[in-house]
């Protein structure tokens, strides 16, 4: 149960309680003012997360692919890794209890003893990652990609807090007019000038896949994986 969700269940409590108190007492415009309260609270908690007033959402603009790009895959899942702390020594707890639910956040790739991994953050602040299994999967399938999300939800709040995403897998379609039949594609980023045949060797961020034949101009074989 999300943080709203609490505090409104909470605050229909407290007025559904106060109503009847009052109501023998012979306050009976209070006492029915604090039921409608109550009865308004609890409608607003038990509508779905996504939804205001009986009206949907606004449609997402986030995640929107560019001209160019493609939504390939849109998966729900949740972020691991939140009970951890940070570097800085700030918990990872701490920085959801803030949190409603409304904020952007980014995945940031990286790797993670030498396997593709993936930061969820919001702005500077790490709130935990994609799974393991997850983002070594999405690194094969689109090593080229780049991922959007935007939370569903923040979990919790009574010992522990969570959180759930919707994750955007964005392909650049141009990159099919740029490989030819039969054509190799290895992989390269900005930091090195060194190309690989494997999109997670050396720690690379962010991969970009380009033909072996426009690689060999500007780059060099990596020795790990081109032999």
């Amino acid at each position: 149960m999300g943080k709203k969700k609490m505090v409104l269940y909470g605050a229909a409590a407290l007025f559904a309680v106060s109503g009847v108190v009052a109501l023998p007492s012979g306050n009976i415009t209070g006492g029915i003012g604090c039921i409608v309260i109550a009865a308004v609270c609890f409608l607003l908690a038990h509508k779905p997360a996504k939804e205001a007033a009986g009206q949907q959402a606004a449609p997402r603009t986030a995640g929107t692919p560019a001209a160019g790009s493609r939504i390939a895959e849109t998966i729900r899942t949740k972020v691991v890794g939140v009970t951890f702390q940070n570097d800085d020594g700030e918990s990872r707890q701490d920085i959801l209890s803030r949190m409603t639910g409304d904020e952007e956040i980014e995945i940031e790739k990286t790797t993670y003893n030498g396997e593709p991994a993936a930061y969820v953050k919001w702005g500077n602040k790490i709130l935990g990652y994609l799974s393991a299994e997850l983002a070594k999967d999405l690194a094969a399938k689109y090593p080229n990609a780049r991922y959007t999300a935007e939370i569903l939800e923040i979990s919790g709040g009574v010992q522990t807090f969570g959180c759930n995403i919707e994750l955007d897998i964005i392909v650049e379609e141009q990159q099919r007019s740029q490989r030819t039949a039969g054509e190799t594609i290895v992989y390269i980023d900005r930091s090195s000038k060194k190309y690989h045949s494997k999109p997670n060797c050396s720690g690379m961020k962010n991969p970009k896949g380009i033909p072996l034949s426009q690689a060999k101009k500007k780059y060099t074989a990596c020795k790990k994986c081109c032999k």
